[in-house]
């Protein structure tokens, strides 16, 4: 377990123990019977990462209810600007307050950003400390800041308001500040696992980079491959996550080469029975190489599977028809456009038209009838991405990894 992963448990386990010491000190079995309820539902959240906005709507609805406050904001922090920008707002005047940016320092918030020391002012709308948010009624008020630290590392800052000159308890407080401090392990929580993603695309980047250069008449190869995969699969109307997967599996359904010989890739000449069979390996070895990514599950499949014949005469399980997966489907009819329209070791480089006649003299063979009859409904785009390229800044992104992990 990593450094990070550690402080984000220990911290939720510290801030929970303190929060069931605060409970013994309140008397209302009703009011326990509902923080107990939502410490359970943010700790999970906390732990599986999920829904941003809707585990901040939770800590809002928990401090709100705790403190019987009549406003909310949660202000991310953006240390290149040095500045508080509310993300979230709940209340009366919730419109104004997304207005409300402020400068480390700068009124009541920013100032608890600066001292990063949770505070609460009642009658704060006679104190010098607080700033009057525009378009909002300068009456009688009380507020309730806590910095979101993680790490020694500012993250944010969650401010309540209570209006009508209703004011805020020390009990309030200790409370609020357990629950804004589970925010903080979540928000710093899903900081780390975005860098996490970002180093496993880079990772995946120099996988595919590293098959073609062992592989050098494939490159290019898989960024095109996955480009048209994407095409074909939104054309069939396929689900957000299928035409996901088709797109990073077409970009990875060769990373397998890496666990091939060298001289077997580049080989030229015809190759024998027991040399095509150490190249087939490459569908397994991806997938199993991908395996280790256990979030993934479904482009395992994709990987696994791209060599299967919808006659079922393919590899590496002799899969037919419908039991293929449809991802596998599609990556196996844009791998072979790209192939045949970018030339293999021995064989001669087939023009698009010439493509498109084999794709139809395979099709129920080889390929999937339906797939073949969406390719040439889209045959200028995908002809585009063969005489084009695609740009680099198409690679597979967080985003896209996000729609398909489980």
């Amino acid at each position: 377990m990593t450094l990070q992963l550690v402080i984000l448990t220990v911290s939720l386990v510290v801030n929970t123990v303190l929060l069931f010491f605060l409970l013994k000190r309140t008397k209302l079995d009703k009011e326990k019977e509902f923080i107990i309820n939502k410490t359970r539902i943010v700790s999970r959240e906390m732990y599986e990462l999920g829904n941003r906005e809707e585990f901040i709507k939770d800590i809002c609805d928990t401090v709100k209810s705790i403190t019987s406050s009549d406003e909310f904001v949660y202000f991310s922090y953006d240390p290149l600007d040095q500045s508080l920008l509310p993300e979230y707002t709940d209340g009366p005047y919730k419109e104004q307050l997304k207005r409300s940016k402020l400068k480390i320092g700068e009124g009541f918030s920013g100032y608890v950003a600066k001292e990063r020391k949770g505070i609460f002012m009642n009658d704060a709308n006679k104190s010098s400390l607080a700033k009057h948010v525009p378009g909002t009624p300068d009456e009688q008020s009380s507020l309730l800041a806590i910095p979101i630290i993680f790490s020694g590392e500012l993250l944010g800052v969650i401010l309540q308001t209570k209006l009508n000159g209703k004011h805020f308890t020390q009990n309030e407080f200790h409370l609020s500040e357990i629950f804004v401090n589970l925010a903080s392990a979540f928000i710093a929580g899903e900081k780390y696992v975005s860098k996490i993603k970002e180093g496993f695309i880079e990772t995946l980047k120099l996988l595919v980079s590293t098959v073609e250069l062992k592989d050098t008449y494939t490159a290019g190869h898989s960024v095109r491959v996955s480009k048209i995969s994407e095409l074909i699969a939104i054309e069939m109307g396929c689900p957000e996550n299928t035409v996901v997967t088709s797109k990073i599996g077409g970009l990875l359904h060769d990373v397998g080469k890496i666990g091939i010989k060298e001289e077997l890739l580049r080989k030229k000449k015809v190759l024998d029975e027991v040399e095509t069979d150490e190249i087939r390996k490459h569908s397994i070895l991806g997938a199993e190489l991908i395996a280790q990514f256990r979030m993934f599950n479904s482009v395992v499949e994709s990987i696994r599977h791209h060599h299967e014949w919808y006659n079922g005469t393919g590899y590496p399980d002799g899969l037919a028809g419908e039991n293929i997966p449809i991802t596998s489907r599609i990556i196996l009819v844009a791998d072979a456009i790209d192939a045949m329209t970018s030339g293999r070791p021995g064989k001669k480089i087939n023009t698009i038209e010439e493509t498109y006649e084999e794709l139809r003299r395979f099709s129920v063979i080889q390929f999937d009838p339906k797939v073949v009859e969406t390719c040439f409904k889209i045959k200028d785009k995908i002809s585009e991405v063969i005489k084009s390229g695609v740009k680099g800044d198409e690679f597979a992104t967080e985003n896209d990894f996000n729609k398909i992990a489980v």
